[in-house]
């Protein structure tokens, strides 16, 4: 069984930077009014060796731009055509800062204007052209992080997808035998740059791990004490893959266990300690998910 070793932040970054022009269609974006899927999705690593508020100084609002950056953008997003109103934001577990420096004088930033220590910057009248992405580590470092662009007003907030109702605001959580709300529910977007059957290989009941996944878990789950039965299950706008990566050898992976081509994942005895979930799509499309989790074998995506 293959499992992803977490490799020190130096050397994730030099792998990263030595592989990115082979995943150079996965970090940059070029868009048309009405791109599918909205939001769009990319992942890299913030940081680097230069000030952002050395080489930009003030945006065009005279908002200062701050956090350390790498020398070159961690993202272009190419504009075919005009867009009336964009919006992009990232989610990170770090403290970091957004920088998107356009044609002309287009220049804005960012630090921890969405949720928590993110970022989120909203801007109408975008003109064609190439604008490069500076994601930043406010206090050095590097962190990794999920960006999104969204030309939709007000309805993707912080990677929350589709109109799910009952979704928790958090991506991840922390839980012990008799949480509440049960089932608890949180959106995101699934897909990534990695291939799950070669990170992953298969699980421990023989099933193949199977997707397109995010270099990072979509969401943690820690079970402060064992769990006797949990369940885990997925409702998508497409086909999505599951893997839960949890204490030692535990490895569960599923597609298509659910409802058409969604994931149910049951499984008893889940000992105490922290598990990685990922949810990964199929193709290469990033695809709105709801992830429910329930240790009520009432619950469930059919019953």
């Amino acid at each position: 069984m293959n499992k992803i070793t977490y490799l020190p932040a130096v050397l994730l970054v030099a792998g990263t930077l030595a592989s990115s022009a082979a995943h150079a269609q996965e970090r940059n974006l070029t868009l048309s009014p009405g791109f599918m899927p909205d939001p769009m999705q990319r992942s890299y690593v913030s940081g680097g060796g230069q000030d952002a508020s050395g080489i930009f100084g003030t945006d065009m609002r005279g908002v200062g731009c701050s956090g350390s950056i790498s020398q070159t953008p961690d993202h272009i997003m190419t504009l075919n055509d005009r867009f009336d109103f964009l919006q992009i934001w990232n989610q990170s577990g770090a403290d970091t800062t957004l920088v998107i420096d356009g044609p002309g004088r287009f220049l804005l930033c960012d630090d921890d204007g969405g949720e928590g220590l993110n970022e989120r910057i909203e801007h109408s009248d975008w003109v064609p052209g190439e604008y490069r992405i500076y994601v930043g580590s406010y206090g050095g470092g590097v962190h990794n992080y999920d960006l999104f662009v969204s030309e939709l007003p007000g309805s993707r907030l912080e990677g929350a997808s589709g109109g799910y109702a009952d979704t928790s605001e958090d991506r991840h959580l922390a839980i012990s035998p008799g949480f509440s709300p049960d089932p608890w529910r949180v959106s995101f977007v699934s897909g990534g740059a990695q291939e799950a059957a070669s990170q992953f290989g298969t699980d421990m009941r023989g099933n193949r791990c199977q997707g397109s996944v995010a270099t990072t878990p979509d969401h943690q789950m820690t079970l402060n004490e064992s769990f006797s039965y949990l369940q885990l299950w997925t409702l998508a706008d497409g086909d999505t893959t599951l893997i839960v990566d949890g204490p030692g050898k535990f490895l569960l992976c599923d597609d298509d266990g659910g409802m058409g081509l969604n994931e149910h994942i049951e499984y008893t005895n889940w000992p105490a300690g922290d598990y990685q979930i990922y949810v990964g799509s199929y193709s290469d499309d990033y695809l709105n998910y709801q992830l429910s989790i329930s240790e009520l074998a009432s619950e469930g995506p059919s019953r």
